[in-house]
């Protein structure tokens, strides 16, 4: 029997596998399967280039350092007792009687609600003081009050035993427990913020004494355009702002935070925050847009240098 070559036609014996005339195979070829190591081989290398090029993504990603959270610990219940006037002081010497090893604290209001203490540590005079005295000293016995009439009110405590280590924190509403007396459940901790600080004063030191060129006189504040300003301390010595003056990281701070509106106020208000008396307070001024303009010092009275 015979059958034609696909190719050219010409007729051919059943049993021939090429043709005689074109030279080329008349049998139908079935498609080979690569062998089973070899398909793994070369997933292998897919693999490994598909995780190359992923690395520089998933370096870009990552955060630099993961966030802190809010440290665990048991919690040890501290009992405050608030003035004649209703206020309800808070002092290291109160709260040694439960932390023996405490070496200074921070108390204050807050409204920031982040659930990560580096927040808390940041915006606190401790870390202003570290970063302005570049790490030589704390808080020590500073302390604060609360007035307990005030409902809603947040506040932050941040218990250390050395400069860059937290042992101790609470943070939300303390509670009345009876008539004049507060509780607050402080969580007991150990978290070293050393890490911490160092970033906060390097990206400090860069760009502080850019933001404090610009003196603006007392006289000169209502022509100058201010419509907002950030408040410091109540931690100048005179109407020379010193370099070590913690209220300058405080300010620094607020003024490149994430929320810089919800930080300002009006400058119509600029006569409540004044400082006490014998002290002076910085300030940063700023326009309607939230840009810098400079900054001033002034005393009680609202005067300047």
């Amino acid at each position: 029997m015979e059958h034609k070559c696909p190719h050219c036609g010409v007729a051919l014996p059943e049993v021939a596998s090429f043709c005689l005339r074109c030279a080329r195979s008349v049998r139908a070829r079935k498609p080979v399967k690569a062998p089973a190591r070899a398909w793994r081989k070369g997933l292998k290398w897919a693999v490994v280039l598909l995780l190359l090029a992923a690395v520089p993504l998933v370096a870009w990603r990552l955060p630099e350092r993961p966030a802190a959270g809010l440290p665990a610990g048991e919690a040890t219940a501290v009992l405050f007792q608030e003035d004649e006037d209703g206020k309800v002081k808070v002092t290291p010497d109160h709260l040694r009687t439960h932390f023996p090893l405490l070496s200074g604290i921070n108390f204050s209001t807050t409204s920031t609600t982040s659930d990560s203490i580096d927040d808390y540590l940041m915006e606190n005079f401790q870390m202003a003081n570290l970063v302005a005295t570049r790490g030589a000293e704390g808080t020590d016995e500073e302390w604060g009050m609360f007035r307990a009439s005030s409902s809603g009110t947040r506040v932050c405590l941040l218990l250390f035993d050395r400069n860059t280590h937290l042992m101790g924190y609470f943070i939300g509403e303390p509670v009345q427990v009876s008539e004049g007396q507060w509780q607050m459940d402080v969580v007991s901790c150990g978290y070293d913020f050393t890490e911490l600080y160092e970033e906060q004063l390097s990206a400090f030191e860069e760009s502080w004494e850019e933001d404090f060129s610009h003196y603006i006189p007392p006289e000169e504040i209502e022509s100058s355009g201010v419509v907002w300003f950030l408040s410091g301390y109540n931690t100048g010595r005179g109407p020379v702002l010193r370099e070590d003056d913690a209220q300058i990281y405080h300010l620094w701070h607020a003024l490149h935070a994430s929320d810089l509106p919800r930080r300002c106020r009006e400058i119509q208000r600029l006569e409540e925050f004044l400082p006490s008396e014998g002290r002076w307070r910085c300030y940063l001024l700023l326009d309607e847009d939230y840009g810098l303009l400079g900054y001033t010092m002034l005393d009680h009275q609202g005067n300047g240098g």
